[in-house]
């Protein structure tokens, strides 16, 4: 993609310099050596400009925090973790960043601020909501799970994960991204295709996870009395059941569109399902190739992602 994409210059460009800008990375060019540009290319193929922008750092940003949370602050006090999410909760709510904060909290500034006139009030709304859950559900598991070294039960896990997975965030990425804002997203049918595009993203970055974390799938199966190599296999036989729904609820919501009588998906939803598609099978590609999980030694044995993106 890089190679060949003509947009992967500016993209990488204007991504480089959102980081540095903000410090939000003591090395951004080596930051984004894991890929993440191609990654962005691959999953929203043409888009351009603002739009592709945007939606590639709240992307960056997304990631960056997570390793902040995981990594720098993974030893620091409720106290210190719960100022930081307080800040970005204030931020995301309108309030104006200051010099002395986070730069995560800057970066977020800035988004919010160049995000927020640029979509329908709809749209913010839900994104808003959205990641004020997935921040509170970041830091939960920081401080019941990660920092103290203890596994989730099954019920705890999938409790949490689809929350701090952040997949939803993702998919509305994808509709800044493409321009293609379905307003069938509380619908019942559009429910379920993000549950399943949810646990694909989840399911995916779980297998390629370091062995030693905690918050996993296989590591919750395995406290449940499996051994480690069992708990991987079983999920990857649900990863595979959860491609197989993405591809069923496709397949439906292809056909309600192409039947549009009463009641059916707009014509927009259909884009957007079809966008969703291309963005589990990006993410699942550089999940298996990038520098951010290779060194790990378990991301080379993810399935390799099957399109759903087909004539039924």
């Amino acid at each position: 993609m890089s190679v060949t994409d003509a947009r992967h210059p500016g993209l990488y460009d204007a991504t480089l310099a959102f980081l540095a800008r903000h410090d939000l990375q003591p090395d951004p060019a080596g930051f984004l050596e894991h890929g993440y540009v191609d990654l962005f290319l691959a999953a929203w193929r043409g888009s351009t400009g603002e739009p592709l922008e945007l939606a590639a750092c709240w992307g960056l940003w997304t990631w960056r925090l997570d390793d902040v949370l995981d990594t720098e602050l993974r030893d620091a006090d409720s106290t210190t973790v719960g100022a930081l999410v307080g800040r970005l909760v204030d931020v995301l709510d309108g309030e104006p960043a200051e010099l002395g904060d986070h730069p995560t909290v800057r970066a977020l500034a800035e988004l919010v601020r160049r995000t927020r006139p640029a979509m329908p009030r709809g749209w913010w709304e839900r994104y808003a909501s959205e990641l004020d859950a997935w921040l509170r559900a970041a830091s939960d598991k920081l401080a019941a799970f990660v920092q103290a070294g203890r596994t989730p039960s099954l019920r705890q896990y999938l409790t949490l994960r689809p929350i701090d997975g952040g997949m939803l965030l993702a998919a509305m990425w994808t509709e800044l991204a493409l321009d293609c804002v379905t307003p069938d997203w509380g619908t019942l049918l559009v429910h379920r295709l993000l549950d399943a595009f949810s646990a694909c993203g989840t399911l995916t970055n779980d297998l390629a996870a370091d062995p030693a974390d905690p918050f996993t799938a296989q590591a919750s199966l395995a406290a449940a009395g499996l051994s480690l190599t069992e708990a991987r296999e079983r999920v990857r036989e649900q990863l595979s059941a959860e491609a197989s729904r993405v591809w069923l609820l496709l397949t439906a919501i292809r056909e309600d569109a192409r039947l549009a009588g009463p009641g059916a998906v707009a014509p927009v939803t259909l884009d957007f399902a079809l966008a969703l598609d291309r963005f589990q099978r990006a993410l699942t590609d550089w999940t298996r190739t990038s520098s951010r999980y290779r060194p790990r030694g378990w991301a080379g044995s993810l399935p390799v992602a099957a399109s759903v993106d087909r004539t039924v």
